[in-house]
């Protein structure tokens, strides 16, 4: 299953800017930004059972490059935390 998210999006300068707030419903996920790259991912967390996580930018969870992409894994269910992320 996929974590619930809640977005902002904005843009800053020549970059776009994504806003979550993202719940975990499982171990690991992948976020799809619909950027065509990433360039900075920013985390913070608000209520955690689980740390450390890892998150990886442009990678799907199998350590696959994929443009635009994130994965989470490590967390637990429950897990709340923000993400921000930079991307063209």
């Amino acid at each position: 299953m996929a974590f619930t998210r809640t977005i902002v999006k904005t843009v800053h300068g020549n970059e776009r800017v994504q806003h979550y707030v993202l719940t975990a419903d499982a171990a690991t996920d992948t976020i799809i930004t619909g950027f065509g790259t990433v360039i900075a991912v920013a985390t913070a967390p608000k209520s955690m059972a689980s740390a450390p996580f890892s998150v990886s930018m442009n990678e799907l969870l199998a350590s696959t490059a994929a443009a635009g992409t994130i994965g989470v894994t490590g967390c637990t269910s429950g897990d709340d935390f923000y993400m921000t992320v930079w991307g063209r």
